[in-house]
């Protein structure tokens, strides 16, 4: 992707599952690749916001019984004070950290601390974009921050975000939190906005493009005129069954398949999670496999005496723990 002079460059990944460290020690080491920092990183949900064990759902319990990443939110962020290792991702590189200093931006997704999270949402949407700071924070050292359904992120550098949380009503079996469902009065204030944003981030993608999969719902996104788009793109995570990026009615639909360690041996991190956006005219999107990802894999992590997980990249900070 070559870089224009001056476009703004936000960074995308798909569902992380609870690899929080994963996702942002990847990014933070793509951005010093690059050689410029992102004004953004955006996660399309099932973040794994838990923040008690008694809020765990059975599909999280499951996977977590081998591989505690699955857990890393509510053994390592929602803690206070959280491991040493969690501060340094955003500590800048001079003074010792990796350096990502931008906002960290999440809608939710359908696996979910939702006791937790609805407690962070006040009532009703905004009707002007607000700025990062007026996002409530996720984990206990204000990291990660919370774009809830219907709202629009203004960024600092200008680029503006909007969101879209959960999945369709009725096409999962398992009986979730009101708010794992896709609030429709969220959409409408959105779809009511006179100029598009730049990024759509949805849990979810269109069931226009993936079938049983998708949301009939968020179709109506990809049925406005192309002259008068909700947004220029569209990054979602979720189930993808179509993974091409195509362009709908003026938008431009990016899907990300999941973060976790998988592969044989369950050791790989995800390779089709990663999304670079850059916001020039038209916008860029280089959705790739970052080149060292393997130098993430699951045996290179340490382990401390407590079963967490702590990156290769931060495993200094773990040491005696």
């Amino acid at each position: 992707m070559a870089h224009h002079r001056d476009a703004k460059t936000l960074a995308v990944v798909g569902d992380v599952h609870g690899h929080l460290q994963l996702a942002l020690c990847v990014l933070a080491e793509w951005q010093l690749h690059l050689g410029r920092p992102f004004s953004a990183v955006c996660l399309c949900g099932d973040v794994g916001t838990f923040s008690e064990e008694e809020q765990l759902d059975s599909a999280t319990r499951r996977h977590a019984r081998d591989n505690p990443c699955e857990l890393e939110f509510l053994t390592q962020w929602a803690v206070n004070p959280q491991p040493p290792w969690i501060e340094a991702i955003f500590r800048p590189r001079e003074a010792g950290g990796l350096g990502l200093g931008c906002p960290v931006i999440m809608v939710h997704g359908n696996h979910e601390g939702f006791a937790h999270l609805e407690e962070l949402v006040p009532p009703g949407y905004p009707e002007r974009p607000v700025t990062r700071h007026e996002l409530p924070t996720v984990d206990s050292g204000g990291h990660i921050l919370l774009l809830p359904s219907g709202w629009t992120v203004a960024l600092d550098d200008g680029p503006t975000i909007a969101a879209v949380g959960g999945i369709e009503p009725g096409q999962r079996l398992a009986r979730y939190h009101p708010m794992a469902y896709i609030d429709e009065d969220a959409l409408a204030h959105l779809l009511g906005r006179r100029t598009p944003v730049d990024l759509l981030i949805t849990h979810q993608g269109p069931a226009r493009l993936q079938g049983e999969v998708g949301s009939p719902t968020l179709d109506i996104v990809l049925e406005r005129p192309p002259a008068r788009p909700l947004a220029r793109l569209w990054c979602h995570g979720h189930s993808v069954r179509a993974p091409a990026i195509r362009e709908e009615a003026g938008t431009r639909v990016v899907p990300l398949h999941d973060v976790p360690f998988g592969g044989l041996g369950g050791d790989e991190p995800g390779a089709d999670a990663w999304a670079l956006v850059e916001l020039a005219k038209p916008p860029v999107v280089r959705r790739e496999t970052p080149w060292f990802l393997r130098t993430f894999r699951r045996q290179r992590w340490t382990e401390t005496s407590a079963g967490q997980l702590v990156s290769p990249t931060l495993a200094y900070l773990a040491r005696g723990a």
